[in-house]
């Protein structure tokens, strides 16, 4: 897992959460963000580091990677 200290702004990383195994850090508000569908919709969803959430769900990242076909925002619109 990388380090909550060594992940990049803006940067796709591999690895695991419940509902994504590709990610977006945002350095601005420390979490990552990546797509997800539910019910028939895809949306835009943060998650935390496991440095920030002892307890539910995070994304634990294990490799930079290049950015997808379809980028993920860096901001949620709300």
């Amino acid at each position: 897992m990388i380090a909550k200290a060594d992940l990049k702004h803006g940067a796709y990383y591999a690895g695991r959460c419940r509902n994504a195994s590709v990610a977006r850090w945002n350095a601005n508000t420390q979490r990552f963000i990546y797509w997800r569908s539910k019910f028939g919709f895809r949306f835009a969803e943060e998650i935390r580091h496991p440095d920030d959430d002892p307890v539910y769900d995070v994304f634990r990242a294990e490799r930079e990677v290049e950015a997808p076909a379809e980028e993920i925002p860096l901001e949620l619109k709300i």
